[in-house]
């Protein structure tokens, strides 16, 4: 028997009881049956945490995953050991999770002036928690993003979508960088669990300048032709404290060059005897293929990792988008 970690009992049990405050609060609207029933599958999932064994199938007794216990604190037993109605409605919520991600996929073809976009997004399993956006702002200016959401699962994909519809809520309203990052973080920490947080960094792309922001993600990649610059500087991710001030930095992009964001999955990626592609294997692979398109790029620094991996399962969601200015 392998108990869940201490971060996800911790978690638990304030949303347990918040759950048994809002029966208690709805007892006259249901009846006093079926609230006594409610109670007591609370009430149990409680005393789980309290002698220990709570995030254990009662079935194998092996560990609930995680994601599972994040969608549901009261759930017990695994997704191996569900009963056939439940097994059923969890199937159809996954399938369900994962039409909704893709359809929140942007183009790969945006119609803006001067600029070609271009990302490559593989989840690790039927959904995924990384974050990744490209829209075109009154027609001109270009908004894109990359982030990733702490966790795995169907619960990460569920934050990744509650922060898409954060930054597509904000995208119109034309703020300046620094206050849209600020915004989408107070809205987030304020909306979400004190465990969960996101990773992101987004842009905006002008004439020939780009406006770079970027809360704890990986560092871009700033790709010219005498090499690959690793762009530094990061604020804390969204989601750990309301009121958190983001820089912004700028980059000039000559005729050609690209800005290539990218999840961990990408620099995390394993070989066989577990060594990690790392940055400077990517930086690498940038370099051998300035001059390409933004699509040709993306493709072929992905089939690299691919590679690297030689056949090893990814462990993580993969990202990578690249943001090249046409020659």
């Amino acid at each position: 028997m392998s108990p869940p970690t201490a971060s996800v009992v911790q978690a638990a049990r304030p949303r347990i009881l918040d759950r048994r405050a809002r029966l208690q609060a709805a007892a006259g609207s249901i009846s006093a049956e079926y609230l006594d029933d409610l109670l007591a599958e609370v009430d149990a999932a409680l005393q789980r945490i309290d002698n220990g064994t709570y995030g254990i199938c009662e079935y194998c007794h092996d560990t609930i995953e995680a994601d599972r216990l994040e969608v549901d604190p009261l759930a017990r037993f695994c997704v191996d050991h569900l009963g056939e109605k439940e097994l059923r409605a969890h199937e159809q919520d996954i399938e369900l999770a994962s039409r909704i991600q893709s359809r929140l996929l942007p183009s790969n073809d945006l119609p803006v002036e001067g600029w070609e976009t271009h990302y490559e997004y593989q989840p690790a399993g039927p959904v995924g928690g990384d974050y990744c956006e490209a829209a075109t702002e009154c027609g001109q200016s270009l908004f894109f993003a990359v982030g990733d959401i702490s966790g795995k699962g169907v619960a990460a994909s569920l934050l990744m979508t509650h922060l898409s519809a954060i930054l597509r809520s904000l995208m119109p309203l034309q703020l300046p960088l620094a206050e849209l990052v600020a915004r989408a973080n107070r809205l987030f920490c304020e909306s979400t669990l004190a465990a969960h947080y996101a990773t992101l960094v987004c842009g905006r792309a002008g004439r020939d300048e780009v406006e770079l922001c970027n809360a704890g993600h990986c560092p871009p990649f700033h790709l010219r032709r005498d090499g690959a610059q690793r762009l530094d500087g990061a604020g804390l991710p969204l989601g750990l404290f309301s009121n958190v001030q983001y820089p912004v930095t700028h980059v000039r992009l000559a005729a050609g060059e690209s800005l290539v964001l990218y999840s961990d999955g990408v620099t995390e990626a394993l070989d066989p005897e577990g060594n990690e592609f790392g940055e400077e294997r990517l930086a690498h692979s940038l370099r051998t293929c300035y001059g390409t398109s933004a699509e040709q790029l993306a493709r072929s620094v992905l089939a690299d990792a691919i590679s690297f991996r030689a056949g090893c399962r990814a462990a993580d969601d993969v990202t990578l988008m690249v943001v090249r200015r046409r020659p």
